[in-house]
């Protein structure tokens, strides 16, 4: 009995195209549904009728031995290939994927790579992507670190969107918008596959474009398997494939070439795995004329009947607002959909689409102006869903720990950001902040850490939470660390410190590991510690190294570590800068020492933190030699000269001698300003309540000739910058006091001579 076999091409990953899908396939009732899909990726997508599993969701195909080889192929509930697999799990019918599988493709890329002199290092850097030339569908999307770029860059452009031609024809400028209004449109047509494939066949002929070699590969392996299906004897076989494919999938073309091409294609291992994606990332990396553009949008037109998506859309849209403290109203509702209702009519548009919505939204809702609907097109355009993968699907050891985790502690990815207030006093507020950290050391920065504004910088911790579906490749990028995040995290810190040079790299890592209580990595990073601390001889590395490893011994205790072997390594390191740092403030410009200001003032806080007296004493003792050596920088005597001062370790007199002689006459210009910014820096609170040193620098400035004071008010403001205008203000009123106040009458020069000319005029009107 001959088979019986069913084209159905589609452009789009949208609800119009999923519904004549499925009609299509309730009409034709296929034994076996052959999909779009690479080959390898079928055993994991037999799994999509998992109850648990909840689009949007992206099958991950990558290579084990090289996991930033990967690609993700998306679905969403709206998507066609997700509605067919679900319709043949419910009519007892088979589904073959039927593309190129990920292991050739694969393995071309490293072959291309191996013979490229550009790639030769790390192949899998800049992954190929999909043709733009070749729309497809579902939609893959490769992985690595320029994902996204390449996503944005393979947009089709009309002279490569081979539809751009028909829709140039009929008037069109984007051939998303006339595939939109002409085809998309009309849910639940089957005939709609018939018109697309003429369509197709037609362009192809006219067009008589260049393939690809990978394109000719796929069509040669998709038409391989149709072959093979058909063999077996189905009656019914039905195609879902990308609408340009549609017209060569025909078994009886190029059987020989088909072999000949598809012959000695190198293979590479590859696995594949369920992720959560999202609507944000389904829009943003569209692609090619997946037409994933309003994911929102598509999922109400998909669960709504389409005499109610109007309705249902604007009334969201104003709760949205009013949520927003934007006032609208039922009656704003009814208007908008009235309205869009009309705008569509004069496009000549049978239904409104979502351009038509929001053009009617913003002049009813948003009162003429787009801003206020930008929340709306987040949350009704794009959608800020996030898909849900169940535990029992295949997962590295890793994923799995990491979700068990994710489960106990109660912090369930979200693709929106989400702020969480964690009290480290708190076991199980604890055990999230060792989670956070323990991923941001494997390069998982599911959490980004704020700012403790207004809370106690010991036992809080600020966190903003934001998943992203790519994490999940770095979760499977990760795995080579460990099978748990725990030991995951620690041998990645362990290496990291292997590699390791400065000390400042080796100290802040050995922080960031007590923050995740990695125990089992401490030693290790405090053996590099003192391997490259011995070795040490820079005054600017160990002022470095300082300040971190102050921060392991201040939240030492809160974080219940251990940090005696730390404590060892400051005990010895303190003793080493002080010694150093008055030689290393010497013959320095004013760029290298403002460089090293900036360490020198982190250090002395880290210091004065770490409450002991012999440091306090070493510490102060070296600034002191700052201070009075003749060779320091300008710029470094100055700030010691505060520093000093405000650790009361200098009296009011005794900065003020050596203000004075900083300032003296003798002294180069350039040295005195860059004094004076260094003695000011940070704060004006100086001068403002200590009248003796204002004084001094008063009398300074005008002691000074009037060509150097224009030479050197420049290098003067560097100082004042930083001041805040309530202490500008203050000195600008101490300075204009001193300006106008009264001269004496010694100073008054009086003319008496011809003041005595009006005294007798004088005493007739006083009458004496």
């Amino acid at each position: 009995m001959p088979t019986d076999l069913r084209l159905f091409g589609i452009r789009h990953h949208g609800p119009g195209s999923a519904a004549s899908l499925v009609a299509a396939l309730e009409a034709f009732r296929p034994d076996i549904v052959l999909l779009e899909c690479p080959a390898d990726a079928e055993a994991a997508l037999a799994t999509a009728t998992n109850p648990e599993l909840v689009p949007p969701v992206a099958l991950l195909a990558y290579n084990p031995k090289q996991q930033g080889q990967a690609s993700f192929l998306p679905f969403a509930e709206f998507s066609p290939e997700w509605q067919a697999v679900h319709w043949c799990a419910r009519n007892a019918a088979h589904v073959r994927c039927m593309d190129l599988p990920m292991a050739l493709r694969f393995g071309m890329r490293n072959a291309a790579a191996q013979q490229s002199p550009t790639n030769d290092t790390n192949p899998q850097v800049e992954p190929v992507s999909p043709p733009p030339e070749t729309p497809t569908s579902p939609l893959i999307l490769e992985a690595g670190p320029s994902a996204v770029a390449e996503c944005e860059q393979n947009k089709p452009e009309p002279d490569t969107d081979p539809v751009a031609y028909i829709a140039r024809l009929a008037g069109y400028s984007d051939s998303e918008q006339w595939w939109e209004t002409h085809l998309e449109h009309a849910p639940g047509n089957a005939d709609t596959f018939a018109v697309v494939l003429d369509l197709m066949t037609a362009l192809r002929e006219e067009l008589a474009r260049p393939e690809t070699e990978e394109t000719l590969l796929r069509e040669a392996f998709m038409r391989e398997t149709l072959r093979a299906t058909l063999a077996q004897g189905y009656a019914r076989v039905a195609v879902v494939c990308g609408a340009w494919h549609a017209p060569v999938l025909r078994a009886e073309l190029l059987k020989k070439e088909d072999k000949a091409r598809l012959k000695g294609l190198k293979k590479v291992p590859t696995e594949t795995t369920w992720i959560p994606w999202t609507y944000e990332r389904l829009s943003f990396s569209s692609g090619y004329g997946a037409g994933v553009l309003s994911p929102a949008w598509y999922e109400l037109l998909f669960a709504q009947p389409r005499a109610e998506v109007l309705t249902h859309w604007m009334v969201r849209a104003t709760r949205l607002l009013r949520g927003q403290d934007v006032e609208t109203s039922s009656a704003h509702a009814i208007e908008g959909v009235r309205l869009a209702a009309a705008l569509a009519a004069v496009r000549g548009l049978a239904l409104p689409g979502i351009d038509e919505l929001q053009e009617a939204a913003v002049a009813i809702l948003g009162g003429g102006y787009a801003e206020p609907l930008a929340l709306v097109h987040k949350e009704l355009v794009i959608g800020v869903k996030l898909g849900e993968v169940p535990p029992g699907l295949p997962a590295t050891p890793l994923q799995q720990d990491l979700a068990q985790q994710q489960k106990t502690l109660r912090l369930k990815p979200e693709a929106l950001p989400k702020d969480l207030d964690l009290d480290l006093r708190q076991p199980a507020q604890l055990d999230r902040s060792h989670l956070l950290h323990r991923l941001r050391l494997l390069a998982i920065n599911w959490g980004e850490p704020q700012e403790a504004a207004g809370k106690s910088g010991t036992f809080h911790e600020l966190w903003t939470l934001e998943w992203e579906p790519e994490m999940a490749l770095s979760v499977i990028e990760a795995g080579r660390w460990g099978n748990t995040v725990l030991a995951a995290a620690a041998a990645r810190a362990t290496a990291r410190a292997a590699e390791a040079t400065s000390l400042e790299a080796v100290s802040k890592l050995l922080e960031d590991a007590l923050r995740a209580d990695l125990g089992a990595a401490i030693p290790a990073l405090v053996g590099r510690l003192e391997t490259i601390g011995v070795d040490t001889r820079d005054v600017t590395h160990l002022l470095a190294a300082l300040p971190p490893l102050t921060q392991v011994l201040r939240y030492g205790n809160v974080r219940r570590t251990d940090t005696a072997q730390v404590a060892q390594v400051v005990q010895q390191l303190v003793p080493r800068l002080c010694i150093g740092l008055p030689a290393a403030c010497a013959g320095l410009d004013y760029e290298a020492a403002k460089a090293l200001l900036e360490r020198i003032e982190a250090t002395h806080q880290a210091i004065r933190l770490l409450q002991n007296d012999a440091h306090e004493a070493d510490w102060y003792a070296a600034l002191a030699a700052v201070q009075r050596n003749a060779a320091s920088n300008g710029l470094l005597a100055g700030a010691a000269t505060r520093l000093l001062f405000d650790a009361q370790q200098a009296d009011a007199d005794a900065t003020a001698t050596f203000l004075g002689l900083a300032l003296a006459p003798a002294q180069p210009t350039d040295y005195a300003t860059a004094w004076i910014e260094g003695f000011l820096r940070g704060s004006g609170l100086l001068l403002i309540y200590h009248r003796q040193l204002f004084d001094l620098l008063d009398q300074w400035l005008s002691d000074l000739n009037e060509d150097t004071f224009r030479a050197i008010v420049p290098l003067l403001r560097r100082a004042f910058t930083n001041f805040s205008l309530p202490e500008r203000r203050k000195i600008l009123e101490i300075a204009s006091a001193d300006a106008v106040a009264p001269a004496s009458a010694a100073e008054v020069d009086v003319d008496w001579e011809r003041g005595a000319r009006v005294l007798p005029g004088l005493r007739e009107l006083l009458g004496v």
